[in-house]
């Protein structure tokens, strides 16, 4: 009996061919695609590294130049201490001598006195002994009572010129104690100055976001298109004179109330004070970015007009 699977062969029927290999998978990004993205990511990696080096670079020197100010400011306050102690010390020596002058003046006062009261006696027993008439020892008596009481009066003019010495060292004393507490505090102050404009200048958009959201001031951000062009930001205006952004320095005018405040050779990031108006109000301008003719910032605006005046203030700082 015949195999049932030659069949079809005997039949005369064709072979099946075999199912052809399935198709190689292709890829929907093509590689010079690929290529371009990764070369891209690079670049953008490496503009990010050298953007945040700069940032530190920059960070220090204002740093830097914070403490090179406080520095300067104490030993300014040193030096005033120390010329105020020489003062002191200089009163200390005159006093000394106006008081061992007066000492001597009033122990030579005593003698005339004694001598004087003596003599006086003398003559007053003389004129009683020779048995003189009343009005001769009346005479003598008002001669001797005015020469004390001239006598007294000088040592009370004595007297009086010692207690004014001795007011005028107290009140040295009193100055030198305080201004050593206003040095102390002045001291503090700049640590808190210090640590302040640290903490509150913006040098991006997302810091000067975070400064947005606190709501204690108004922010407003300029671009400054070109040099020694006058540029119109809120109700001030400013004026750029010169760039070196090699080393994040520049120097600005700012007009405002019509004065001219000239801001040279500053860094980036760091906070320009003054004052504006009537009410005194503390305005702050930052510069984040400098090129070679532009630059670009923002300018901080206290909200509250009433508890932010200083109306004792200065125009500018």
């Amino acid at each position: 009996m015949a195999d049932s699977s030659s069949g079809p062969i005997l039949s005369g029927g064709k072979p099946t061919p075999p199912p052809a290999a399935s198709n190689r998978n292709v890829s929907l990004i093509p590689e010079g695609l690929k290529t371009g993205l990764l070369f891209v990511l690079l670049i953008a990696v490496g503009f990010l590294l050298y953007d945040s080096y700069r940032y530190q670079q920059t960070s220090r020197a204002e740093v830097a130049k914070i403490n090179e100010q406080i520095n300067a400011l104490e030993k300014s306050g040193e030096a005033r201490l120390s010329a105020l102690k020489g003062e002191i010390s200089e009163v200390a020596t005159t006093t000394q001598e106006a008081v061992g002058s007066t000492k001597a003046e009033i122990k030579k006062t005593a003698q005339q006195i004694q001598m004087e009261g003596q003599r006086t006696k003398a003559e007053l027993n003389q004129a009683l002994s020779t048995k003189a008439d009343s009005a001769d020892v009346q005479a003598i008596k008002t001669d001797a009572d005015s020469k004390i009481g001239q006598v007294k009066s000088e040592v009370g003019g004595v007297k009086s010129e010692v207690g004014t010495v001795k007011t005028d060292v107290g009140t040295v004393k009193t100055d030198l104690a305080n201004t050593r507490r206003e040095l102390e505090g002045t001291q503090r102050q700049l640590v808190d100055v210090r640590e302040t404009l640290t903490a509150a200048v913006a040098k991006n958009a997302s810091e000067l976001d975070m400064l947005r959201r606190k709501g204690e001031r108004d922010y407003f951000e300029f671009t400054i298109p070109k040099k020694n062009q006058i540029t119109k930001v809120e109700d001030i205006r400013v004026s750029l004179k010169k760039t070196d952004p090699g080393k994040g320095k520049f120097s600005i005018d700012i007009m405002v109330d019509d004065n001219r405040l000239e801001k040279k050779d500053r860094n980036v990031n760091e906070p320009l004070q003054f004052l504006v108006g009537k009410s005194r109000l503390r305005y702050e301008l930052v510069v984040n970015w400098i090129q070679k003719d532009r630059a670009g910032g923002y300018l901080s605006i206290p909200k509250d007009k009433t508890l932010a005046s200083e109306k004792t203030g200065t125009v500018g700082i």
